[in-house]
């Protein structure tokens, strides 16, 4: 991880805690398309550039803004962040649509990041893709840093750097264990940029 330039985090699970009720997201969308919905991550991309994406989209974002009273800042991410921008390119990538992005932002008073939600993109790859072709930097400068196994492939994917914050212990992480960091919590996301500056 020699030569990290530039950090992308995930929102929603890596920064901060959303409490949105998605079960009931799901259920409002299966009842407006009339189909059973397994993943909305799998739903994004099947569906983008078209009127029932706008239409699942503005039923996400209702519920998304209906939670952001329960908006829990995770492992004292806005300052973080802000130590994080005096030495790092920060992007941001999220499924979750631009205005309650901003949003979060603004409760964390954090800015300057670069910023891909599902309004600009359906799938992580996409929106990684879409921060590092905005900055000077390589893939390769880049490390992804979320708490999902989504993030991480599609992190690996494209060439960058990946660290899962696995705060649970859920995921098996057994063949790609090698290729990524795992990390417990975001507080020990520093040490690491500094061992690997060191090493």
């Amino acid at each position: 991880m020699n030569g990290v330039r530039g950090i992308i985090f995930d929102l929603d699970g890596t920064l901060v805690y959303l409490p949105v009720d998605w079960q009931e997201v799901i259920r409002r969308i299966e009842g407006l398309l009339g189909v059973r919905v397994e993943s909305l991550l799998d739903l994004y991309p099947e569906l983008w550039g078209t009127e029932k994406y706008e239409m699942i989209s503005r039923v996400v974002e209702e519920f998304e803004m209906a939670s952001l009273d329960g908006l829990r800042f995770l492992d004292d991410s806005p300052q973080l962040l802000k130590e994080l921008s005096l030495k790092y390119q920060l992007g941001l990538v999220t499924f979750q649509g631009a205005n309650v992005t901003r949003r979060i932002l603004d409760e964390m008073g954090v800015d300057g990041l670069l910023i891909a939600t599902r309004d600009d993109a359906p799938t992580r790859v996409e929106q990684i893709s879409r921060i590092i072709s905005a900055t000077r930097f390589k893939f390769e400068d880049f490390l992804v840093v979320g708490d999902m196994l989504n993030d991480v492939y599609s992190a690996l994917k494209v060439g960058c750097h990946a660290a899962l914050v696995n705060r649970r212990g859920i995921h098996d992480i057994g063949r790609i264990r090698e290729k990524i960091t795992v990390l417990p919590n975001l507080k020990k996301l520093p040490e690491l940029l500094r061992i690997r500056r060191e090493s």
